[in-house]
C-alpha cells in the first residue's frame, strides 16, 4: 500500500512538471513569434524617396552603398546589385553663394578670446572644415595698413604713368625696401593653425596685416576643387595684455637699463624712483638663513637621540648574544662540578670566583650576576632568593628555566638533577650550533656589499686598458 501510495505521488508531480515545461514552451514560442513580427515591420523602412528615386548623402560627405534588388521584364527576377550613390556637389553659383554665407559665420566665431580684430593677441580659431563639403585655408601677410589702401585701393581707379623721374624710382625703391623688412619681421606672427605668436613684442609695439582666407569645395561638372576669391581681413596684433605689477615690471626694467646706459661715465647709478606713477622705495635683501638654524638644532637632536637609541639597542642586542654564548659554558661547568660530588651553591660560587681572577674585558651579564650571587650567599641571604633575583635580573628564557629546575631541586632534593642538567646541557650544546649558524649566515650577508664593490674594481682594472688599447 505504502508502494503505490508513494508511485502515485511521484506521477503526479511528473505531470505537473510536464505541465510547467509546456507553459514555458509556449511562452518561448510567443515571444519568439512577437520579436519575429516587430523584426519585419522594423525592416520595412523603403530606401526608394519615390518611384525610381533613392536618397543622395548630403554635401561633402561619403559615397552611400545600397543593395538593390530588382526585376528586368522579360530577362530575370530578384536580381540584386550593391552600388555606391555619390554625395551632393553644389552648382558653381549655389557654391559662390555658399562662400559668402560661410564667410559671414566664419568672421564671427574666428576671434575667439580676441575681442576684435584691431586688438589681436591671442590664438585666432581657424576652422578648416566649415561643414556642407566647404573647407578654408589661411594665411597671414603682414603690412602696414595704410601703404595697402595706398598702393592697391586707390592706384586701382588710376592708370600708372608710364614714365617717372630718377627720385620717384628711388621713393619708390625706399618703400619697397621698407614694406619687405616689415613683411620679414612679422611674416610668422600668425601662423596657418592661428596661433599668434607675440610674445616677444613690447609693452606698445603692434603688427598690422591681413588673414587671406580661399575657401574651396567640390562642384558639378568640374573634377578639380572649386577655390573663392581670396577674403582679407585686416588685423591689428597687439602684445598680450598685462596685469599693473606685469607692466610696472617690464616698465621699471627698462626705465632701469635707460639709466644704466645714461650713467655708464660715473661711479654709480642713480635708481629709477619713479616708474608708470608709482613711487618706488627700496629695501634690503635680507638673509633670512638663520631661521633655519632652530630647525638645525632640532633636526641634530632628533639626530642623536636616533643614535642613542640605536647604540642600546646594539648594546641590547650584544648582551643577548653573550648570554647565549655564557649559557652553554655556564651550563656545562656547573653539570661538570656536580658530578664530581660539589652542590650548587659551591658550584655558583666556584664559577664566580673564577671569573673575577680573568681579565673583565667585555661586559658578561650573566657572569656578573653569578658574582652578584656569591656575594649575597656569602653574606648570608637565601639560595632559593638570590636565584629567583638571578633569574629576574637576567630576564631570559633560559636562564630562568635552568635557574628554576636548581631551585626545585633544592626544594624537592637532588633526584635526578644530572639527568636533567644533562638534558640541558644538550639543548644548550644544540641552540649554540644554530646560534653560530644564524651569526655565520648574517655574516655572509654583509660580505656582499664589498665583494661587490671588490668585483667593480676589477671589472675597471680588466676593461680601462682593453678599452684604450683598441
Amino acid at each position: 500500500m505504502k508502494n503505490i501510495t508513494t508511485i502515485q505521488k511521484k506521477l503526479k508531480e511528473l505531470f505537473a512538471r510536464v505541465k510547467t515545461i509546456k507553459k514555458r514552451s509556449i511562452y518561448c514560442i510567443v515571444a519568439g513569434l512577437i520579436l519575429s513580427v516587430m523584426s519585419f515591420f522594423l525592416n520595412q523602412t523603403s530606401i526608394y524617396v519615390r518611384p525610381y528615386e533613392i536618397e543622395r548623402s548630403s554635401y561633402g560627405t561619403q559615397k552611400t552603398p545600397y543593395n538593390i534588388r530588382l526585376d528586368a521584364e522579360n530577362l530575370s527576377k530578384n536580381m540584386e546589385f550593391s552600388v555606391s550613390v555619390s554625395a551632393r556637389k553644389y552648382e558653381k553659383e549655389e557654391a559662390d553663394k555658399k562662400f559668402a554665407e560661410k564667410f559671414d559665420e566664419l568672421l564671427v566665431g574666428m576671434l575667439g578670446e580676441n575681442i576684435d580684430y584691431e586688438n589681436i593677441y591671442s590664438k585666432l580659431n581657424f576652422a578648416n572644415d566649415l561643414g556642407d563639403g566647404i573647407r578654408a585655408n589661411y594665411s597671414f601677410s603682414p603690412m602696414k595698413i595704410e601703404e595697402y589702401y595706398d598702393k592697391y585701393e586707390v592706384k586701382k581707379s588710376k592708370k600708372r604713368k608710364t614714365k617717372s623721374t630718377s627720385s620717384e624710382v628711388n621713393l619708390s625703391t625706399k618703400s619697397n625696401m621698407d614694406e619687405f623688412r616689415y613683411y620679414v619681421d612679422y611674416k610668422d606672427v600668425v601662423d596657418g593653425s592661428g596661433n599668434v605668436k607675440n610674445d616677444d613684442f613690447k609693452l606698445e609695439e603692434f603688427c598690422t596685416g591681413y588673414i587671406e582666407i580661399q575657401l574651396s569645395v567640390d562642384i558639378k561638372g568640374q573634377d578639380t576643387v572649386y577655390k573663392s576669391e581670396k577674403y582679407l581681413v585686416p588685423i591689428r596684433v597687439i602684445a598680450k595684455p598685462m596685469t599693473p605689477i606685469e607692466a610696472f615690471k617690464v616698465a621699471f626694467k627698462k626705465t632701469f637699463d635707460e639709466n644704466d646706459k645714461g650713467t655708464i661715465d660715473s661711479d654709480t647709478m642713480m635708481l629709477p624712483r619713479v616708474v608708470n606713477d608709482f613711487k618706488i622705495t627700496y629695501k634690503e635683501k635680507r638673509d633670512l638663513r638663520f631661521l633655519l638654524m632652530p630647525l638645525l638644532g632640532v633636526i641634530v637632536a632628533m639626530l642623536l637621540e636616533a643614535r642613542d637609541k640605536e647604540a642600546e639597542r646594539e648594546k641590547e642586542k650584544m648582551r643577548l648574544r653573550f648570554l647565549e654564548i655564557d649559557y652553554t659554558q655556564i651550563i656545562t661547568k656547573i653539570l661538570l662540578y656536580v658530578s664530581s660530588g660539589m652542590t650548587i651553591r659551591n658550584s655558583m660560587i666556584r664559577l664566580a670566583e673564577q671569573y673575577q681572577k680573568t681579565d673583565k674585558v667585555k661586559e658578561r651579564v650573566a657572569y656578573d650576576e653569578l658574582v652578584v650571587v656569591k656575594n649575597k650567599l656569602s653574606s648570608g641571604y637565601s639560595e632559593i632568593k638570590a636565584y629567583e633575583e638571578m633569574a629576574k635580573n637576567i630576564n631570559l628564557r633560559t636562564y630562568t628555566r635552568f635557574l628554576n629546575i636548581i631551585i626545585q631541586s633544592i626544594r624537592n632534593g637532588n633526584k635526578d638533577l644530572k639527568n636533567i642538567l644533562n638534558m640541558e646541557v644538550q639543548d644548550a650544546l644544540y641552540e649554540r650550533k644554530q646560534h653560530a649558524k644564524k651569526l655565520g649566515e648574517e655574516a655572509a650577508t654583509k660580505l656582499v656589499l664589498p665583494l661587490m664593490m671588490m668585483l667593480a674594481v676589477i671589472m675597471v682594472v680588466i676593461m680601462v686598458p682593453a678599452f684604450m688599447g683598441m
